[in-house]
């Protein structure tokens, strides 16, 4: 296997800086020392600013997150079978799990879970959260959740949070392939029986669906 290109070294180390300080911390000055690299254009170079240098690493994750989500909607629809509830679930988190607790050295969950909450990527994170894949599952799980419309598009929205938050928590620890089965299946079904749990007043819910859907996380991105 060949060595990373400066390119890819500056973008694992953004990563890192953002997973473990946050985006504050992260500069272009600082990512190319963190990279080894000698060249003080190079991170201006290859990503223009550090915008761009962030929207990169999202990118560079969330194109074989979106990729593998795709292949198991498509898969799940094989010979005009319907997609599951689960399935749906399933087609969420192991992507995501995949390119995190399944990739060595991974601090995307963490990192995911700093940008939700800094302005700095209030538009770059929306924009890859909401590729096809990813709306087909989540819309999926939203027609699936047996609670009235606003009460399913808000745990559906809770589900998508959960599984950033609970992926970002056991990135990094030492475990064995069975451990990460084992959390990974867990979080599935913790996944499921939130969408699937019963809401205690159903006139409230479907008072609150009259006046209309939820704003989804990633909708501003979606007009």
């Amino acid at each position: 296997m060949s060595e990373p290109g400066a390119r890819q070294l500056m973008i694992d180390a953004a990563e890192k800086i953002v997973a473990e300080q946050g985006i504050a911390a992260m500069t272009l000055n600082g990512v190319q020392l963190a990279a080894n690299q000698a060249n003080k254009s190079a991170a201006k170079y290859h990503f223009g600013s550090r915008e761009g240098l962030l929207e990169a690493v999202v990118e560079a994750r969330m194109a074989a997150v979106n990729s593998r989500r795709q292949e198991m909607l498509n898969n799940f629809r094989v010979g005009g079978g319907s997609i599951t509830l689960r399935d749906a679930v399933e087609a969420l988190v192991r992507p995501f799990a995949a390119e995190t607790l399944g990739r060595p050295g991974s601090r995307y969950a963490r990192f995911v879970v700093q940008a939700l909450t800094d302005p700095a990527l209030g538009e770059i994170m929306p924009k890859h959260l909401m590729a096809e894949s990813y709306r087909s599952t989540h819309r999926i799980m939203i027609e699936l959740c047996p609670a009235a419309d606003g009460t399913a598009q808000r745990r559906a929205n809770n589900v998508v949070m959960l599984t950033m938050a609970a992926l970002a928590t056991h990135e990094g620890r030492t475990r064995t392939a069975s451990d990460t089965d084992e959390i990974v299946a867990d979080l599935v079904d913790s996944c499921v029986a939130i969408l699937q749990a019963p809401f205690r007043n159903r006139e409230e819910a479907s008072r609150r669906a009259t006046e209309g859907r939820v704003e989804s996380l990633f909708d501003r991105q979606s007009t």
